[in-house]
């Protein structure tokens, strides 16, 4: 199976989702300040699910909704950033790096979402993150994003950010983490 790394947050989720592919999300790292991800890949899906799970036409959805909405389509990324942060792996230079909050997201007294929506405007570029890191994730993030994209993008665009699901996800990270290190060495 393609996605064994993610056996972990997948078997937290029953179906295969029925959306197909996306647009290729390989990183090249020759790019000086490029984005990863954003929350707003995922904001129609989450919308569509939200009004269908709360019965609500979207043109009478409040700013609360939007709110709930949008911390839904951050899921994904927002995992990733509570790993980053986990890891030391924020950039320190970064404009949105705020150490205050990043040692907080580090003891899971905020969330990956909290820390995502505050200080990186609901993206992720290649400047927030270590250069170290660089290589990694333009092999492991194009994976992720295609598992999401292919596999959870249902259920990915039902949930929130939770300190559970980070830790189950942030075992399969660090191991492909361990084994690019181990590459590079």
């Amino acid at each position: 199976m393609r996605y064994k790394r993610f056996q972990k947050l997948q078997s937290l989720f029953k179906k295969k989702s029925s959306v197909g592919e996306q647009s290729d999300t390989k990183i090249e790292e020759s790019q000086v300040d490029f984005p990863i991800d954003r929350t707003d890949y995922f904001f129609d899906h989450a919308l569509v699910f939200y009004c269908e799970e709360n019965d609500i036409p979207s043109e009478k959805i409040s700013q609360s909704d939007m709110q709930e909405i949008s911390k839904r389509a951050a899921f994904h990324l927002s995992i990733f950033v509570a790993w980053l942060g986990k890891h030391d792996f924020l950039n320190p230079q970064s404009d949105g790096f705020n150490l205050e909050d990043a040692q907080k997201l580090k003891n899971e007294k905020i969330t990956g979402t909290d820390y995502l929506f505050k200080h990186l405007d609901e993206k992720l570029y290649s400047t927030d993150i270590s250069d170290i890191l660089l290589p990694f994730i333009s092999d492991f993030y194009e994976d992720y994003m295609d598992f999401c994209y292919t596999v959870l993008v249902d259920d990915v665009a039902k949930t929130e950010f939770d300190w559970k699901i980070y830790h189950l996800v942030e075992d399969d990270i660090n191991e492909m983490f361990s084994q690019y290190s181990a590459l590079i060495r």
